[in-house]
């Protein structure tokens, strides 16, 4: 089973990818936790990739790729992708390059929340684990990108019949049951 999980900054997207992926066997490709990683790696591109992060800005899609796709590629029982696509041209191309190694998307799962949520949750977020890319400018920037270029990604898989919508304001473990119901393995 391969599923990408989206929604805004905040939204819960790793905490239940996390937990799908230890329930399933999953492997949880985290694009953002990768980068951050990748950024750390003191090479040139790390470096600008460091300095894009903490602008908010999204990253090019090809330096993304270069990042996730060994660890989507060495996935044994399939993945959970988490943090991408952003765009819907990312979406496609996604699409093409999962097909070209004979892999669909599964499931889409969308874990929808306001952004008043959105902020509260990354301005507490920001206090306990100090990211360098959860300054306030930061994380408007991400939520502004998100409402102009990732909603689009989520009407193209709805479009797709792939769509799972989850309300991402429960605890954490309602919206996991959630969306094991949504994906039928309850």
């Amino acid at each position: 089973m391969n599923l990408i999980i989206l929604g805004p900054q905040g939204s819960g997207k790793g905490t239940q990818a996390k937990l799908l992926a230890e329930k399933f066997g999953l492997t949880h490709v985290s694009s953002g936790s990768l980068l951050r990683e990748f950024a750390k790696n003191g090479t040139e591109k790390g470096k600008l990739v460091a300095d894009l992060l903490t602008t908010g800005a999204l990253l090019p899609f090809d330096t993304v790729m270069e990042v996730i796709e060994p660890v989507i590629t060495g996935a044994k029982n399939g993945f959970i992708l988490d943090g991408s696509p952003r765009d819907a041209m990312q979406a496609e191309y996604l699409e093409w390059f999962l097909k070209e190694r004979h892999l669909t998307i599964d499931k889409v799962i969308f874990l929808d929340i306001s952004r008043a949520e959105s902020l509260s949750r990354l301005q507490k977020r920001a206090q306990l684990e100090n990211r360098s890319d959860d300054t306030p400018a930061a994380i408007h920037e991400r939520l502004d990108i998100y409402d102009h270029e990732t909603k689009p990604v989520i009407d193209y898989y709805r479009q797709k019949g792939l769509l799972l919508e989850i309300d991402g304001t429960g605890d954490i473990q309602k919206i996991f049951t959630d969306i094991v119901s949504k994906l039928g393995l309850a």
